[in-house]
């Protein structure tokens, strides 16, 4: 009876663990911070709702800055968010590039939440070549751009190699480590977290775009 009783009680434990579990569901804000009270954040989006996010110790939060295409250089630590082309291309849609503290985050190539075959690939650009603009118009990757230039960059990370285009017209931001400071009103951010039972996100990592400036997804 005595173990009948363990056997009860262990699974009512887990049954409290599952369904607390289940309380806790993936979220992503997009929107402007209205205010911040301690450890609480505001973030109205753009339709003009709000939702009440929830930071803590734990929470990573970065900076993203506009920066030129020029920044692609050689040895540069980068994120890429692309998918893929029918010529084996990576088409960028977003660029990081990390700072030298941050050298090795994530690295590798990784498939990503987003259009099918949306991937992320973080690495150390090994080589880069310049297209200049053209009115030409064919079926391959060099057109993706609608007729911008664009730059051809060779990604490598330890388990192998990937060629990615970006376009001219694809925002390039640096990444920096923040701290609460960056949390300010009137800053655009993009929150990743979870919701949990009371409608509050609680948020894993926070993107403020600096000076104004609105992260790119």
């Amino acid at each position: 009876m005595f173990c009948l009783l363990r056997i009860v009680a262990a699974a009512w434990v887990l049954g409290l663990a599952f369904a607390g579990s289940a309380l806790a569901a993936p979220a992503r804000v997009l929107g402007t911070i209205a205010p911040v009270a301690g450890n609480a954040v505001t973030v109205k989006s753009a339709d003009g709702k709000s939702e009440e996010v929830d930071i803590d110790d734990h929470t990573r939060i970065s900076v993203r800055t506009p920066a030129a295409h020029t920044i692609l250089d050689n040895n540069a630590y980068v994120g890429v968010t692309a998918t893929p082309q029918p010529d084996g291309t990576l088409l960028a849609s977003e660029v990081h590039v990390f700072s030298a503290a941050q050298r090795g985050v994530g690295e590798g190539h990784h498939p990503m939440n987003g259009p099918p075959g949306t991937t992320m690939t973080n690495a150390t650009v090994k080589s880069v070549s310049t297209r200049k603009p053209s009115s030409m118009t064919n079926a391959t990757v060099s057109a993706a751009s609608k007729g911008n230039g664009s730059r051809r960059l060779t990604l490598t990370y330890p388990a192998g190699t990937q060629t990615i285009i970006v376009p001219d017209d694809v925002p390039v931001v640096t990444t920096a480590n923040a701290d609460r400071t960056a949390l300010v009103s009137g800053a655009h951010v993009i929150v990743n977290g979870e919701q949990g039972a009371d409608g509050h996100v609680m948020a894993a990592r926070i993107s403020v775009g600096a000076h104004g400036s609105v992260p790119p997804i």
